[in-house]
């Protein structure tokens, strides 16, 4: 049995405005990096937003850095200028430890306490965060760089043995 509607169907009413008008809307600020280095570690400083809009640009700029940089890779992603991180730039920053073991390298990540980014990371990310810069200098280089520690797919492979 189907049931009429008692009232008329909404309409829209207003329309876009001109071409010409200025917009009243703040922009949202782009996702800005610089490379750079800090001790061993290669250094990515990310600021603005880590979001749906800009995760792409960031992961492209990730990802060369693990292929292109130097072995056993040491990155760190210095999340404390970032103003907002969302579910899409939480998942990236889970992709890139991913991406970074299997490169055998070591990641850190920079996120003080207070910064938006903090709240975004995975529990699974949280042992690699640092609350400043000045504390990469006193991480002693552990984890997949070790030569003696086995890929990923090496480990795998042992296992079929």
């Amino acid at each position: 049995m189907l049931v009429r509607p008692t009232e008329p169907p909404l309409e829209a009413t207003s329309s876009p405005p001109p071409a010409d008008a200025p917009s009243t809307a703040p922009r949202p600020k782009a996702l800005g990096i610089q490379t750079g280095h800090h001790g061993r570690y290669t250094l990515l400083t990310m600021s603005g937003r880590l979001t749906a809009d800009t995760v792409v640009t960031a992961e492209a700029q990730i990802l060369t850095t693990i292929v292109l940089g130097p072995a056993p890779l040491h990155l760190a992603l210095d999340l404390s200028r970032l103003d907002v991180v969302d579910l899409h730039g939480a998942h990236l920053l889970t992709k890139t430890h991913f991406a970074v073991r299997a490169a055998r390298g070591t990641l850190h990540l920079i996120a003080p306490a207070h910064a938006p980014a903090r709240g975004a990371l995975s529990r699974y990310l949280l042992p690699h965060v640092v609350q400043h810069r000045q504390d990469l200098a006193s991480l002693a280089p552990t984890g997949p760089s070790d030569p003696r520690s086995p890929s990923p797919l090496e480990a795998l492979a042992g296992a079929d043995r």
